[in-house]
C-alpha cells in the first residue's frame, strides 16, 4: 500500500489565484514557463492535449489532475480535435511531508494523476473553489481556505498511472537538451551551439528531440522565451522593447510577431487582457 501524503504539521497551503481556462488548439495560453515562488495544480474538466512538466511529456484527457513542482518548466497544449479546458490553481505555502517546499510529487512518480473514482469530488471541489475565489468576499475566502487543502490532499494521494513510466527510450537525452535550453534560452543560441554543448551532431540532436517532444530545439527555445515574456508582462511594467531584449530578441517587431503567433495576442494586449481577467492581480 502506498504511503499516504500529508501536510507538514501546522503548514496549510493558501490560494493565490483560481482561473478557468480554455486552451485553443491554434494558440498557447501560457507558453513554457516556471514559477519560482509558488506552485500550481490543474484539473482537466474537458478535452485532451499534452502536458510538459519536470522534463516529461504526457498525453492528458478529461478527469486528469496536473501537478507541478515549483521551479520546473511546464506547459499545457490542446489536441487539434479536443479543445482542452482546465481549472488552474496557484498555491503558496505547500509543504507535504517528505518533499521540498512547493513540491507535489517526486519526479519519478510523474506529474499526472487520473481522478478515477474521485472525479466527481475533483470536479465539484474545483468548481466551488473557483466560484468562491471569484466572489472575493470574506466568507468566500474562508470557504476557499477550507476547501483547498482537501483538493490538494485528494490530488496528491491519487496513484500514478502508466504515463509516469511509459516514457520513450531517448527521454533522458531529450531532458538534458530541455534543461540546457531552459537555462540558456535568453542567449543567441543556434542548433550548432546546443549540439556542441551536448557533444552531439546538430542533426542527431534535432532528430531525437523532435521524436520525444514533437518540436524542434529552436521552437522549444522560442516557447521558453515567450513563456518568460508572459511572466514579465504580467508581473512588471516593462515595455515590449525591454522584455524583448531580456528574453533574447534584438528586434522588438520580430518579438511582437512571434509572441502574437504563439499566444494569439500581441504582448501589450496580452498584458491588458490578463490584468482585466485577474482584476489587477499580478500573482501569476
Amino acid at each position: 500500500m502506498a504511503e499516504e501524503v500529508r501536510f507538514v504539521s501546522g503548514q496549510m497551503p493558501s490560494l493565490l489565484y483560481a482561473t478557468k481556462q480554455i486552451v485553443a488548439a491554434s494558440t498557447i495560453t501560457r507558453a513554457i514557463h516556471r514559477h519560482e515562488r509558488f506552485t500550481e495544480m490543474l484539473y482537466v474538466y474537458q478535452g485532451a492535449g499534452q502536458y510538459i512538466a519536470g522534463g516529461y511529456s504526457y498525453p492528458i484527457r478529461t478527469g486528469d489532475i496536473l501537478l507541478y513542482n515549483q521551479g520546473d518548466l511546464h506547459e499545457v497544449t490542446s489536441s487539434l480535435q479536443h479543445e482542452i479546458g482546465t481549472f488552474c490553481f496557484g498555491i503558496s505555502g505547500l509543504q507535504l511531508c517528505g518533499l521540498p517546499e512547493g513540491h507535489f510529487t517526486k519526479a519519478e512518480n510523474g506529474f499526472v494523476r487520473p481522478a478515477m473514482d474521485e472525479i466527481d469530488h475533483m470536479q465539484s471541489l474545483s468548481e466551488l473553489i473557483y466560484e468562491h475565489a471569484e466572489r472575493r468576499t470574506s466568507y468566500s475566502d474562508e470557504i476557499v481556505a477550507q476547501l483547498l487543502p482537501a483538493l490538494v490532499l485528494l490530488s496528491a494521494n491519487l496513484p500514478p498511472d502508466a504515463r509516469a513510466a511509459d516514457q520513450p527510450h531517448n527521454l533522458v537525452l531529450a531532458n538534458r537538451i530541455r534543461q540546457y535550453i531552459g537555462t540558456h534560452f535568453t542567449e543567441q543560441l543556434t542548433l550548432e551551439d546546443i549540439g556542441e554543448a551536448m557533444s552531439m551532431s546538430p542533426y542527431h540532436l534535432a532528430h531525437i528531440f523532435k521524436e520525444i517532444t514533437g518540436m524542434s530545439p529552436i521552437h522549444y527555445m522560442i516557447r521558453c522565451r515567450v513563456g518568460e515574456a508572459q511572466n514579465l508582462l504580467i508581473s512588471t511594467d516593462y515595455s515590449a522593447t525591454q522584455i524583448a531584449a531580456i528574453v533574447g530578441y534584438t528586434n522588438v517587431n520580430h518579438f511582437n510577431a512571434i509572441f502574437a503567433k504563439l499566444v494569439g495576442l500581441p504582448p501589450i494586449r496580452y498584458r491588458r487582457k490578463y490584468l482585466e481577467n485577474m482584476q489587477g492581480s499580478r500573482l501569476q
